[in-house]
């Protein structure tokens, strides 16, 4: 029983890093697209 839940618990974690390497690489362009855009607006500001 105390093996079961360790590997569950295993693998809950392991689901939950890959979800969240994934999210990361999905939103990453975005966030780089978004500071992007953003920069000329705040040099024009400046």
């Amino acid at each position: 029983m105390k093996t079961m839940f360790a590997q569950a618990a295993t693998f809950a974690l392991s689901a939950v890093g890959a979800l969240a390497i994934f999210v990361g690489v999905i939103d990453q362009p975005q966030a780089l697209y978004g500071s992007a855009a953003a920069t000329p607006a705040v040099s024009q500001l400046a």
